[in-house]
């Protein structure tokens, strides 16, 4: 009886490295998917933070749009390789949504009287994951979009 132990023990010595060698590949895959998902996640937060910034900078000077740019490239520093150039825009509008010129008082709003001076930075990076997984696009863009009302 003794004979037949160890003889079956010397049949499982292999096993645990052939489970090894067969399960390794597998979660090795889903560790590369993970740094993936955050980098991918890394950089959207850091495309919308970039817009933020942008619209952050664009309250105080609403007409200076080369300087939201410049708010949101320096804000962006981490992902500079990928970031578009950013896009920024400033106008009016009535309180209540109507869109109208910026030379315009607040008598010319219908209704309200209140007239809103806002800014809007768009920014945008182009991300390519490390490996191409099935169903997803190798280059993805990423958006971010912040307005703020400016003040007058």
């Amino acid at each position: 009886m003794v004979k037949s132990l160890e003889h079956s023990s010397e049949r499982e010595e292999g096993s645990a490295i052939l489970e090894l060698a067969l399960v390794l590949p597998l979660l090795l895959l889903l560790l590369a998917g993970a740094v993936d998902l955050g980098r991918a996640y890394f950089a959207a937060i850091e495309v919308q933070s970039a817009a933020q910034a942008g619209a952050l900078y664009g309250s105080q000077y609403p007409t200076d749009t080369a300087g939201m740019v410049n708010a949101a490239m320096q804000n962006a520093q981490d992902i500079t390789s990928i970031l578009q150039t950013p896009s920024a825009t400033y106008g009016c509008e009535c309180y209540d949504g109507t869109p109208i010129a910026c030379g315009a008082t607040s008598d010319s709003c219908p209704n309200t009287g209140n007239l809103v001076y806002y800014v809007t930075v768009t920014t945008a990076a182009n991300y390519k994951p490390l490996l191409p997984w099935p169903g997803i696009p190798s280059s993805i863009v990423l958006t971010g979009k912040a307005t703020m009302r400016a003040a007058y």
